[in-house]
């Protein structure tokens, strides 16, 4: 299938494709018309999720936070349309208009449809019942009983409240990018979208706002009712102690082994006191110790380099003066010995310059404490060190002798020390609980709603635009196409030959002799057609024309075999055309009917024909009287015939079991010293042997098929079969070709 073909076909069907769209296009606008006016009530309000969640000013991870913003919000949206919040919802709107509670004085919105949902006056006093009993503040669970929410169901959709009617009337969104949710409530009346649009949003606040703070309580009620337990855990070992001391006798003793302990803890407080200045004191005598002996090797090294320097530079005195006399012997005339003199005196300075340096570092010293003074310091810390032991071991027998009075005294009270020892532990339990709770009390307090209003409902002015036109032409589009597409499909699935393009290609390039297009069959006399110049006729014998003009140039084919693939597919109509058109052409034509499966009827063939004579003596010479029809009207009522038509008998036999080959061959050749073209008729190719049979006694075979047929599988062996006919195949006429896709 080309795209030729297929636009030739939409330019064929597109008045069709009009026709629809202005169908479609009208019907819209008209129904359009028909529904009630529509307002929006819209609300904008602040999630707190942006601002919650934010960008990181790095930017290092936006993707994941842009993730997290667009999920949260999604969340938030999926939730607002949960059947719970719409619920709420219902509740209130019912509420108002079923006169309950506050709104009682209200005027309703609507009146109940009984077309939509049926209910009972009683029914309806039962909802409003338990319609009194929900406070929407404080709610956090709309899941009533079964028989609650059927009723509320039920009235709801004779109101148009129900959960279905809500969420096509509601549409949420996030403005742009903003933290902003759009709610935007749609319905058929101004104020009533105002009143559901503000009742929508105060609702699930409340309801979101509930739902945030239920676990908060629950935490509060928990770490409540866990510290009264502890508490009384408390209370009940406080009051197990006193009970037990008081039957012992002992609450003053156990007064008495507290200050024992507390002056015992004292006393050890002291000793560590003790011991560590016992331990400081002894470290001090040690360093001071450590400190003369190095005082006293530094002072002897300093003695002895005192020497060795004086020494030193007593020796560079005298080798300056010897070094000097010689200079003054030489008179300076002796280079070596003043070199040996310059020498000897930088040698001089340098011990000079080293011993000043040794005197300044002493008188430095001198500065500093003398050995005198570190004894002194010695001795002193050595008194610290005593005195400190005689503390340590005073303490040490004080304490003794405290635990040895405080040992009676525990082996007595060692069960009020375990009440104490549970009661601290009590108590430290009590604590961490307490705690607990003041940290979810503070929660609870402290928790603010994430939600809040930006923009409130308002009461709308104007109803939406229904936007007619745009729908109009967008439906007349969407149905334009769907029937072009419609169109398309119906071709690609017709799989019938149509043209003489698609009859080349399905059946393989077969040759063709011509397309012959559809006419009128009612009523149709050949002869008129081929004798007047109706313009209804034209492209129909103008076709026969040509392939009459085809069977002209084979000279040497005068007998011709029209056969088919299967049946009624044109080839009679077909034969008696081309008959005709050769008969106006001055030839005399035959059509002999041999197809012996369906024979013509007696109507059909018994016509007046001015060879009667003829045919019926060529008949009976050649034995074939009982097989064809012989001519019974006179030829004097032949009106100048050019085609004559010889039925069958109708022995529904094979040609091979009823005609001998010498006597058919020896018929046709008498008919065709008074006929200039012979047309002979088989049955189908494909379901009968007939063709074969009939084959040796035509000139040429011509092919008719149907434009309204498809060829099948079961049909390529017929079509192989004339391919293989070569030369004496003269080619295929197509009949019925609509006259669009005969051109």
């Amino acid at each position: 299938m080309d795209f030729g073909y297929l636009l030739r076909l939409l330019l064929r069907r597109k008045w069709i494709i009009v026709g629809a769209m202005a169908v479609a296009a009208v019907l819209t606008f008209f129904l359009i018309g028909l529904r009630p006016e529509r307002y929006k009530s819209t609300v904008l309000l602040s999630t707190g999720i942006v601002n919650y969640k934010g960008i990181n000013s790095d930017n290092s991870d936006a993707f994941v936070q842009q993730y997290q913003v667009e999920n949260a919000f999604s969340n938030l949206m999926e939730f607002a349309k949960s059947r719970s919040s719409v619920k709420i919802l219902t509740i209130k709107i019912l509420k108002h208009d079923l006169g309950v509670g506050e709104e009682s004085k209200s005027q309703p919105f609507r009146q109940p449809n009984q077309g939509l949902s049926k209910f009972s006056e009683e029914e309806k006093n039962q909802l409003v019942a338990e319609l009194q009993k929900i406070q929407l503040d404080s709610i956090t669970d709309p899941s009533f009983s079964p028989q609650f929410d059927y009723l509320l169901d039920k009235i709801a959709r004779a109101y148009g409240y129900d959960h279905d009617a809500i969420l096509r009337s509601l549409t949420l969104g996030r403005k742009s990018a903003t933290d902003y949710l759009q709610i935007d409530m749609i319905t058929d009346k101004g104020d009533l979208a105002q009143y559901m649009a503000d009742a929508y949003v105060k609702c699930f606040m409340t309801y979101y706002q509930n739902l945030a703070l239920r676990e908060k309580r629950k935490n509060v009620e928990s770490y409540t009712k866990l510290a009264t337990e502890k508490m009384a855990v408390v209370d009940s070992i406080v009051d197990l102690k006193f009970q037990y001391l008081k039957a012992k006798g002992l609450p003053v003793l156990g007064r008495q082994s507290e200050e024992l302990v507390a002056q015992i803890r004292d006393l050890e407080t002291q000793r560590q006191r003790a011991a560590a200045r016992k331990q400081a004191a002894a470290e001090s005598v040690t360093r001071l110790d450590r400190h003369m002996n190095d005082r006293s090797t530094r002072d002897a090294e300093e003695v002895k380099g005192r020497i060795e320097e004086k020494s030193a530079t007593a020796e560079q005195f005298d080798r300056v003066r010897e070094l000097t006399q010689k200079s003054l012997a030489s008179k300076g005339k002796d280079p070596e010995i003043e070199a040996e003199l310059s020498e000897a005196r930088t040698d001089l300075d340098n011990a000079i310059r080293s011993s000043a340096r040794v005197q300044g570092k002493l008188r430095t010293d001198e500065s500093k404490n003398t050995r005198e003074d570190i004894y002194k310091e010695k001795v002193s810390t050595e008194m610290d060190k005593i005195d400190a032991e005689q503390s340590y071991a005073k303490l040490n027998s004080e304490i003794w002798a405290l635990k040895s009075k405080l040992t009676p005294m525990v082996v007595n009270d060692e069960v009020a020390t375990k009440l104490k020892t549970d009661e601290e532990r009590a108590l430290l339990e009590f604590d961490k609980v307490n705690k607990e709770l003041i940290e979810a009390k503070l929660a609870l307090e402290n928790t603010e709603s994430k939600l809040s209003i930006v923009e409130n409902a308002q009461l709308p002015e104007w109803p939406e635009p229904d936007r007619r036109t745009l729908i109009s032409i967008f439906a007349a589009i969407v149905f334009g196409t769907l029937t072009t597409i419609g169109i398309l499909v119906l071709a690609y699935l017709d799989s019938s030959l149509q043209s003489a393009d698609r009859f080349r290609r399905m059946s393989g390039g077969l040759s063709q002799l011509g397309a012959v297009p559809a006419i009128p069959l009612k009523g149709l006399d050949m002869a008129a057609v081929f004798k007047g110049n109706a313009a209804a006729f034209m492209p129909f014998r103008e076709t026969l024309r040509k392939i009459r003009t085809q069977l002209l140039n084979r000279p040497d084919n005068r007998t011709f075999l029209l056969v088919s693939t299967r049946e009624k597919e044109g080839k009679t109509f077909s034969a008696l055309a081309l008959a005709h058109s050769l008969a106006f052409n001055n030839k005399k034509v035959l059509f002999l009917d041999t197809n012996f499966k369906q024979p013509l009827p007696e109507a059909f063939t018994d016509h007046p024909t001015a060879q009667q004579a003829f045919l019926n003596n060529a008949l009976k010479s050649s034995g074939l009287a009982e097989v064809f029809a012989l001519k019974s009207k006179s030829a004097s009522e032949a009106d100048s015939p050019m085609v004559d038509v010889l039925g069958n008998t109708g022995l529904h036999r094979s040609p091979s079991e009823l005609l001998h080959h010498d006597q058919f061959s020896s018929f046709l050749e008498t008919l065709r010293q008074h006929y200039d073209f012979i047309l002979m008729e088989a049955a189908a190719l494909g379901k009968y042997s007939d063709m074969q049979e009939l084959l040796p006694y035509a000139d040429s075979v011509i092919a008719v098929f149907n434009a309204k047929s498809t060829i099948r599988a079961t049909d390529q062996e017929a079509l192989a079969f004339l391919s293989g006919l070569k030369e004496r195949f003269a080619g295929a006429i197509l009949t019925q070709v609509e006259p669009r896709n005969a051109q």
